[in-house]
């Protein structure tokens, strides 16, 4: 378990696939999900928490639950993926699927808690996020707790009938370590 100030994340728990899959599923939720917006089945869920495992044991992802600190309450998932143990590299991926969780801090502090694992524990040397570009609250957030932009990809995304450009960010354990003193 990892501990926020407001949040912790734990692992994730096949119990609440069903859960998970009904917030991916919920246009209120996935309109800026990267992963699209493909209808995700049953079967693709559990195959999903299949493979959870086997990244993990292969360090090349790790995924959370995230839960309110003060009651348990499970809001989303995040976690970092496309680790690269070698050249020390992984990508942040979140979402809260409570829509009455949203704006509350918790995805910041859900951020902050894998930035601080992926630098401290896992020893990276840079973190990236990104968000399509129409998406200001992501792009808010992510640059207030410090991520830089480096980059953009031009029509990267089809969403709803438009293409629109991915935005990457990121941010170097130096950034975070002089963040956190």
């Amino acid at each position: 378990m990892l501990l926020g100030e407001k949040i912790y994340l734990d692992t994730l728990d096949p119990a609440n696939a069903g859960t998970a899959r009904r917030w991916i599923n919920d246009p209120k939720v996935n309109t800026w999900m990267l992963s699209g917006h493909i209808p995700v089945s049953e079967i693709a869920e559990q195959e999903f928490y299949a493979g959870v495992e086997r990244r993990a044991a292969a360090h090349s992802a790790f995924l959370f639950e995230i839960h309110v600190a003060d009651d348990g309450r499970y809001i989303g998932n995040c976690g970092l993926e496309g680790i690269d143990l070698v050249h020390r590299h992984a990508e942040v991926g979140i979402v809260i699927g409570e829509l009455d969780a949203q704006n509350s801090g918790y995805g910041r502090d859900a951020i902050r808690t894998l930035l601080r694992f992926g630098f401290e524990t896992l020893g990276l040397h840079n973190i990236e996020i990104r968000h399509m570009a129409p998406n200001e609250r992501g792009a808010h957030l992510y640059r207030s707790i410090g991520f830089k932009e480096c980059g953009v990809l031009r029509q990267h995304c089809y969403l709803r009938g438009q293409w629109v450009d991915e935005v990457v960010l990121d941010m170097l354990a130096d950034e975070w370590a002089a963040i956190r003193s």
